[in-house]
């Protein structure tokens, strides 16, 4: 059984390096495409393990090659319920792994992106841990709490995916708080700065999301 799953999703993917780099470090782990994704792993030279949607945005000739090579390929109607990438999220959860990585979820359609971070609850509820990912950062819901080490000046933030968070502890950052709430569409939380070696995040009731930036002040608007 594969202890991570990574899901390719058919939104922007971003630097093709990184996503090789990153997967390749990876042990024992299973690629789950999610339709048109396909097309981020063909460009990569990986080959993913499973397709799954509706097939409305892969190339046919590509899915032909894949099924005949032996890939696993889960077709469903057009008429579905359910966004490609939450049918794969689905999928993965049934398989029980340690830890769900989700590329190719950000950026493009606001909807689809905002789908996708609320998907990460789902992972969550399921004692999943569960990230989107590109090269600028990850975004995840916290379980309970969280350490950094050795990442002063890179930037965390906060953001309440429940009507409250309660609980919300920081120690290590340049904002710190202690024991409070942090509210749906609230702003508080945007923008913190991990400024100690050790760092912390615990919560006690809610559902909070965390967003956490690779480098020092490098993000997607400032290239």
């Amino acid at each position: 059984m594969s202890q991570i799953v990574n899901i390719v999703s058919g939104g922007r993917l971003g630097d093709q390096s990184f996503f090789q780099e990153k997967i390749a470090g990876m042990e024992n782990c299973l690629i789950i495409c999610c339709d048109g994704g396909a097309r981020h792993v063909q460009y990569s030279g990986i080959k993913p393990d499973v397709i799954i949607g509706d097939m409305d945005s892969i190339d046919p000739a590509l899915l032909v090659g894949y099924s005949t090579s032996g890939i696993k390929i889960i077709k469903h109607p057009a008429n579905k319920d359910f966004t490609d990438t939450e049918l794969a999220l689905d999928y993965a959860s049934g398989l029980k792994p340690e830890a769900i990585f989700i590329w190719g979820a950000l950026g493009g359609r606001i909807d689809h992106t905002l789908s996708n971070v609320f998907l990460l609850c789902r992972g969550q509820e399921k004692g999943i841990r569960t990230c989107l990912i590109d090269e600028y950062g990850e975004a995840f819901v916290l379980e309970k709490e969280i350490s950094f080490v050795n990442e002063t000046g890179k930037t965390v933030s906060l953001i309440a995916l429940s009507p409250e968070v309660n609980g919300v502890t920081l120690a290590g950052f340049l904002y710190p708080l202690k024991e409070e709430t942090l509210i749906m569409g609230g702003s508080r939380g945007i923008s913190n700065i991990i400024n100690e070696d050790r760092a912390s995040i615990s919560v006690k009731h809610g559902k909070l999301l965390v967003i956490k930036y690779w480098q020092k002040d490098i993000f997607p608007e400032a290239l």
